[in-house]
């Protein structure tokens, strides 16, 4: 039964620190497609402050310190991941990801963490992190799948233009690991971690906070559980608190729904087709709920195309996994969803002047 929205308004929710702090989509129309609150940045420079100076992080990823202090701002995602790439090069700490999540407390996500920490189980609060996650950024996502004996939480992130992305990667997966670890009786853990980047010099860090086998250069960001956990009660449930929470996140998802544009949905629908493997226009406009010419239509009246977007994200992934991963030609052409490694060396001919061999090596040297 559907709560009404004066209910909310009684609930006395000043108790509950940082709840409405995070600032939405609702807040920032017209603000950047794509983008995180500034608190998230905050919390980096907070972490490196004792020996890297607030200023200098800001200025290196194109920031204004003073932006750090309103607690409603929002910035392009793009930055965050830029700062904390930053900071670890900065401070020379090569898990500095991982001791920021380390220190991160779930309620520091706003509604989203509070919608997670009232979950009745696990499961429920691993699928309400994958529905709710919109309500911190539009810039990367979440999918909860189970398969088998198994259930597998998906980090994957939806803008174009990241690609180094080690640490802020490391951080969000460690904060969800968490999730068990603080809220579960039985201080259930993962079995498993994967990451799409290849393993730094020093693993030991992820070995310690994980207290799981982690795997690197894997085809996506994941945790794995064994799906009879999810049934685990958690032990900070309020399900009354949880009823009033969701009501108010699904106002603020809709708000989200109606301010992307068709571009930003095709940006995100094609980034999974390509972690899908399959990035055929007809494919793409299915999951998008269009046909393809009213697709088509809709992103000439935005001044783009199909191809165009498919081609801009396929350029920014393959520069990344050239010039900073190990992988393989073959494997990155797999990786970008090209039918043969042959299509992928005459794009990437088209898109940088040289082979990517010759882009690979120029760049290392």
């Amino acid at each position: 039964m559907a709560i009404p929205a004066k209910k909310l308004a009684k609930r006395d929710t000043r108790s509950i620190p940082g709840l409405f702090a995070t600032g939405s989509w609702l807040d920032c129309v017209d603000g950047p497609a794509l983008t995180v609150p500034v608190k998230s940045v905050r919390n980096v420079v907070t972490a490196a402050s004792p020996r890297i100076e607030p200023e200098r992080i800001c200025q290196t990823v194109g920031m204004e310190s003073t932006q750090l202090s309103d607690p409603l701002a929002r910035v392009p995602i793009t930055q965050l991941i830029a700062a904390f790439e930053t900071a670890a090069k900065l401070t020379g700490d090569g898990a500095f990801g991982l001791h920021v999540g380390a220190r991160t407390q779930i309620r520091s996500f706003g509604l989203l963490g509070y919608i997670v920490m009232n979950c009745s189980t696990f499961g429920e609060a691993l699928d309400r992190v994958a529905r709710y996650f919109p309500l911190w950024t539009d810039g990367a996502a979440f999918r909860f799948i189970k398969d088998g004996s198994w259930a597998h939480l998906t980090w994957e992130y939806l803008d174009p233009s990241v690609a180094d992305c080690r640490h802020d990667c490391e951080m969000t997966l460690l904060c969800v690991a968490k999730i068990s670890h603080l809220l579960c009786e039985d201080g259930y853990r993962h079995r498993e971690v994967h990451f799409q980047h290849v393993a730094p010099k020093d693993v030991s860090e992820h070995r310690r906070l994980f207290q799981a086998p982690v795997y690197f250069s894997r085809r996506s960001n994941q945790l794995t559980f064994d799906k009879t956990i999810l049934a685990t009660r958690l032990k900070s449930a309020d399900p009354e608190l949880l009823e009033l929470l969701i009501q108010f996140g699904d106002s603020l998802l809709a708000g989200i729904s109606t301010q992307r544009t068709q571009v930003d949905r095709t940006r995100i629908a094609l980034r999974q087709a390509i972690l899908k493997g399959d990035v055929q226009l007809n494919t793409v406009s299915r999951s998008l709920g269009l046909g393809v010419r009213t697709l088509q239509r809709k992103l000439k009246e935005r001044g783009a195309t199909y191809t165009g977007l498919l081609g801009s994200m396929r350029r920014n992934l393959a520069e990344h996994y050239v010039r900073d991963s190990q992988m393989t030609i073959s494997e990155i052409s797999d990786r970008l969803a090209f039918a043969h490694p042959s299509e992928f060396y005459r794009a990437f001919r088209l898109w940088t002047g040289t082979t990517p061999h010759r882009f690979r090596r120029l760049n290392s040297a």
